[in-house]
């Protein structure tokens, strides 16, 4: 049976009986032909195709619930009908496989070693690390933080010179940069979050974040970094005074 373009419009946009729709519909199925006509003429089609030429090959599963077999099922504009699902089928599971691959936001002590891997000596060179300065710079800090910050300690580090201490937040938590220039004037940091009551006490980990040499524990409430300036960047002599001095 041959069927003109006008003929397999109308049936797209479901502008034929029941009868010719399924005629139309065994048709396609056993001539490749007549389904590539079908699909040239369906403005979707497309659209499906490109939806689905991105879905990840290992897509995890999606549940959908089962179809409803007291709606009754009409043969006119099938295709349509089957636009509409393919499509839905293919966006839930682009998006399934988006909130199940998208890394996890990122911890306080990674936003601080990114944040540090932008300083260059040029950067702590010009700060006013006079004792007037640190004195207010330390008082705020201080306060904002609810604790020492142990400057005796901080000053007493082997090969440091203390620049700068600086309030910042994470999550509406107080976080505190304490900066330093090493021997060869590279910027180091000590960092200081405040996490509260409760938080768990961690043991020292080292690791290498956003291209430097770091290490991180917590303590009593309160949340560690040591951060160097590259990622050989041995830590070991100042990170021994620092767990003493800043131990609960």
């Amino acid at each position: 049976m041959k069927f003109s373009d006008e003929t397999l419009t109308a049936y797209l946009e479901g502008n034929v009986d029941e009868a010719e729709a399924n005629a139309i519909e065994t048709a396609v199925a056993a001539d490749p032909e007549l389904e590539a006509r079908l699909m040239a003429l369906d403005p979707f089609a497309p659209v499906v195709q490109a939806v689905f030429e991105n879905v990840p090959a290992e897509a995890p599963q999606v549940d959908l619930p089962e179809p409803q077999s007291a709606v009754p099922v009409h043969h006119s504009g099938s295709p349509w009908r089957l636009v509409a699902v393919a499509a839905s089928v293919a966006v839930l599971a682009v998006s399934a496989t988006f909130w199940s691959t998208r890394p996890e936001p990122l911890g306080w002590a990674e936003q601080a070693a990114i944040y540090q891997s932008l300083y260059v000596p040029d950067t702590i060179a010009s700060l006013d690390n006079s004792a007037q300065a640190l004195d207010a710079q330390f008082e705020l800090a201080e306060a904002e933080l609810g604790r020492s910050l142990n400057r005796d300690t901080l000053e007493a580090l082997p090969g440091m010179e203390l620049k700068r201490a600086q309030v910042l937040s994470f999550n509406g938590k107080p976080l505190i940069q304490v900066v330093f220039a090493d021997e060869q004037g590279q910027p180091f940091a000590f960092c200081i979050i405040r996490q509260g009551e409760g938080a768990p006490s961690k043991a020292v980990k080292l690791a290498e974040l956003s291209g430097l040499a770091t290490a991180t524990w917590s303590e009593g409430g309160y949340g560690y970094m040591l951060i160097g300036s590259s990622p050989q960047t041995p830590l070991k002599g100042q990170l021994d005074i620092l767990t003493t001095g800043f131990a609960s």
